[in-house]
């Protein structure tokens, strides 16, 4: 650290040293220009004739008066350089003198042992020190320029010990004591006080914020306390063995028995409910599992809850539940509050998956800080959601989108598109010839070729891109990356390519043959039904023309 200061003191001085080298040399530079107007004036004295000058009513000879104008005005440049070059020496002494206070300041901030930062009125940072980057665990490059919480909480909301609203409010400097996890993974304790800044008009301009590390004062606490605690705890032990050496000793040790044998009767009552629930019931003591029932560890698809009994809560949740599963344990084992119903899938010993809602409340078991959790299965219900959002929202005969969910993605796609001021690309499609085809070979036969055609066009576009059936034989496809006409005809051809092969059925080979049409945003429409419009139009376009696609333009849509 001292190398860093002497390279950074020496910097200084170089600067300094240049600026002093390199100033402009005005005085020098007015008297060339006095000795170019000189040299100026006699050539122009020379080329005029001889006569006599009266000027305040002084008769003088032109060369007399040309030598007192030109004295006179080389004394005002000289005299007006002299004095600019003053000032300017001055200015550059102050502003020199002004880096060097900065630079110390700097010295002071940056070898500070607390953490210090300069936060705007949006809580934005302007400044960092070195000790803020220890103790975040971020460098200063990446806090500078960004809101404090956002950079070191990772959180949009500022952390509940922060004051500095309250600074910001009053204007009156504030204290507290903040609990933190820097951006390492290392928990620290901080004491941290906020100072206002002020505007010349007395409003607070920004807020210094200067944090002292005190994890190993706070761990310190920590230890008394627990030794405060065990002390304690050893001299109530030894407090209740003198009363138990009473007279009367022998009664109380016969109510106690008494009480031990109704917990464990109580015991003994509340485990066969336990084993007898069909829901899946569980201790756990930091996460790790203590005790399941028999009906749990089934569920699971275990045949012994010995089995589970060790294992890590988390190992036995989908990955898609994991965070959600995270977040509750947090809840219930590091807070002891207890966490409303919640749905996770679970992952059975099979590899099968199984939708619980499970409610999880802390409570002690053999002595320890645990946690149990009931859960009851839901994969019936979830399964019965997911085929009622299914018919709503999906063609039961292909599985596409159908013209509900499609409509919702074309309205977000023209959204996104006015909002960044871009395009994308609509596709209109039906088959030819297809009720000849449902008329001759029958609906069964037809139901197969729309299924084929939908399995077709979707393995041909990405999975951005949206293959929708809005009935009959009439498809749609949503392309919101696709912004030009190469790139859309790149598509169609795929499409045309892939339903070249004829469908083979019960009745033979039935050939297949679309007719599509093209329109983009906004180009051919800036709405819903302009967009649909054009693109049915092209459709028929391409229909009538007898090629495979069209695209749209002020010719198809003229009636």
């Amino acid at each position: 650290m001292g190398a860093d200061v002497s390279e950074e003191g020496a910097s200084m001085n170089r600067a300094e040293r240049t600026d002093m080298q390199h100033r402009p040399r005005l005085f020098l530079a007015a008297c060339a220009a006095v000795l170019i107007f000189m040299l100026g004036s006699a050539l122009a004295h020379a080329a005029i004739s001889n006569g006599n000058v009266t000027l305040f009513g002084i008769t003088m000879s032109s060369s007399l008066a040309s030598l007192l104008m030109r004295i006179t005005v080389a004394s005002l440049v000289l005299g007006g350089a002299w004095y600019t070059q003053r000032k300017l020496d001055a200015n550059i002494q102050t502003t020199n003198a002004l880096n060097h206070e900065r630079y110390k300041l700097e010295l002071v901030y940056d070898n500070n042992p607390d953490a210090i930062l300069i936060l705007g009125s949006d809580l934005t940072v302007h400044y960092a020190n070195r000790k803020a980057e220890e103790l975040t665990g971020i460098e200063v490059k990446d806090i500078v320029g960004r809101r404090c919480h956002e950079v070191i909480l990772g959180s949009d909301a500022i952390c509940e010990a922060c004051r500095f609203d309250a600074v910001l409010r009053s204007g009156e400097p504030a204290i507290a004591v903040k609990h933190e996890m820097n951006a390492s993974g290392r928990e620290h304790w901080l004491e941290t006080m906020w100072y206002p800044v002020f505007n010349g008009d007395g409003t607070v301009e920004s807020v210094v914020e200067i944090s002292k590390d005190i994890s190993d004062i706070k761990k310190a606490e920590f230890a008394l306390q627990e030794y405060s605690e065990r002390l304690e705890h050893d001299v109530s032990e030894r407090t209740s063995e003198l009363e138990r050496s009473n007279a009367d000793l022998q009664e109380e040790i016969v109510e106690r028995r008494r009480a031990e044998k109704a917990l464990r009767e109580s015991e003994e009552r509340f485990r066969s409910l336990v084993e007898l629930s069909p829901d899946l019931i569980l201790v756990h003591i930091e996460g790790v599992i203590a005790f399941m029932n028999p009906a749990g560890a089934q569920l699971l698809g275990y045949g012994d809850p010995q089995e589970v009994c060790g294992m890590h809560v988390l190992q036995l949740v989908d990955a898609d539940s994991v965070e959600i599963a995270t977040e509750r344990l947090r809840t219930t084992t590091r807070d002891r509050r207890p966490s409303e119903p919640t749905e996770v899938r679970f992952i059975r010993k099979d590899g099968s998956r199984v939708d619980l809602q499970i409610a999880s409340t802390p409570l002690m078991y053999h002595g320890h800080p645990a946690v149990q959790a009931v859960a009851h299965d839901i994969t019936e219900r979830k399964r019965a959601e997911d085929t009622i959002r299914k018919m709503a929202y999906y063609d039961m005969l292909t599985g596409l989108p159908n013209r509900a969910l499609f409509d919702d993605r074309l309205a977000v796609a023209i959204s996104h598109a006015e909002r960044d001021d871009s395009s994308f690309a609509v596709m209109f499609m039906d088959m030819n010839d297809f009720k000849i085809v449902n008329d001759t070979l029958g609906h069964a036969i037809g139901d197969k070729l729309l299924s084929e055609v939908a399995q077709r066009l979707q393995s041909v576009v990405r999975r951005s891109d949206t293959v929708a059936r809005l009935g009959g034989d009439e498809f749609t496809v949503l392309l919101p990356r696709v912004n030009s006409r190469k790139a859309a005809a790149l598509v169609a051809r795929k499409m045309t390519q892939a339903i070249e092969d004829p469908v083979l059925t019960d009745r033979g080979a039935v050939p297949i043959d679309l007719s599509i049409g093209i329109a983009f945003y906004p180009a051919d429409g800036r709405s819903f039904s302009e967009l649909m419009c054009a693109a049915d139009m092209a459709m028929y376009a391409s229909k009538n023309e007898g090629t495979p696609f069209r695209f749209a333009d002020s010719g198809v849509l003229l009636p």
